[in-house]
């Protein structure tokens, strides 16, 4: 029976809700596995629902059903991928990524699965490089994305690895914006390639378009003060100072904000004394 028809009987026989959560749909895909034992891609659709449910070894089971059945598609190898990630068993998880990848080398969910196995492998380098591809290849890459590449080229050994991290940031944020958890990794790079003037540069800009001013003034004092400013850092510790003060009751006493002045105030008489 064709896959198109059986749905269609299924759904007619109302196995499945147009709306269910997860845990409805895959009761619904048990009675109708139950009808139809021989259908393999019911299995492969109750283990992708399965692995939605955070159930890994109910999916494996469902994913083994199908490569039993030879039932061999990119799908199938994805879920045993993820399957076996789940289960912390990163490198059988390798070996059926890269079967799904062989089938369908552009899928985005593949790769993103490749790039997590291989940073569980603590292979940096390349999942930076899955990374990168990734990033590349998606139509409307997400910030997390260009963030896991940054943070696994800078894990990477390699000689310019931590270029490569900028570098990747800096592409995120002009195809994506300049958004403000981009760019507060990529002065976190800088500062540990020691760029301290490139690093300056990004939190003054920063400061420039972020409302709430008080933590990124704190931030480039630091920054200064690595650069040997101590004046330039006072007048920013000051700034945020005022930045704080200026803030409405409720926001200025906030823990957060409570530790942030203490910090602040900390650091000027450190710098006064």
């Amino acid at each position: 029976m064709e896959t198109g028809w059986l749905f269609y009987l299924l759904f007619a026989a109302g196995y499945f809700l147009p709306h269910g959560d997860d845990s409805e749909q895959i009761v619904a895909l048990t009675k109708a596995i139950g009808q139809f034992p021989d259908s393999t891609e019911l299995y492969m659709e109750r283990g992708e629902l399965y692995l939605l449910h955070e159930d890994p070894k109910a999916a494996l089971a469902d994913f083994s059903k199908c490569v039993q059945s030879n039932l061999l598609n990119s799908r199938v190898y994805l879920g045993l991928s993820q399957s076996y990630l789940y289960l912390n068993q990163p490198e059988s998880a390798l070996k059926y990524i890269d079967h799904a990848l062989k089938q369908d080398q552009a899928n985005l969910a593949s790769l993103e699965t490749k790039a997590l196995i291989l940073t569980q492998l603590s292979r940096f380098c390349e999942s930076a490089e899955v990374y990168t591809l990734l990033s590349s290849a998606a139509q409307e890459a997400s910030p997390s994305i260009y963030l896991d590449a940054s943070k696994a080229w800078m894990k990477c050994d390699e000689a310019n690895a931590a270029g490569k991290a900028s570098q990747i940031l800096i592409q995120g944020m002009s195809r994506i914006g300049r958004l403000h958890v981009l760019e507060k990794e990529l002065v976190h790079v800088y500062l540990q390639e020691q760029r301290y003037e490139d690093a300056l540069e990004v939190q003054t800009e920063i400061i420039q378009h972020w409302e709430s001013k008080s933590k990124p003034y704190y931030d480039r004092a630091e920054i200064y003060l690595l650069l040997g400013d101590q004046k330039s850092a006072k007048e920013d510790l000051n700034q945020a100072i005022l930045s704080i003060d200026l803030l409405p009751a409720y926001k200025s006493s906030t823990p957060a904000m409570v530790t942030l002045r203490n910090k602040i105030v900390s650091l000027l008489k450190q710098l006064e004394g």
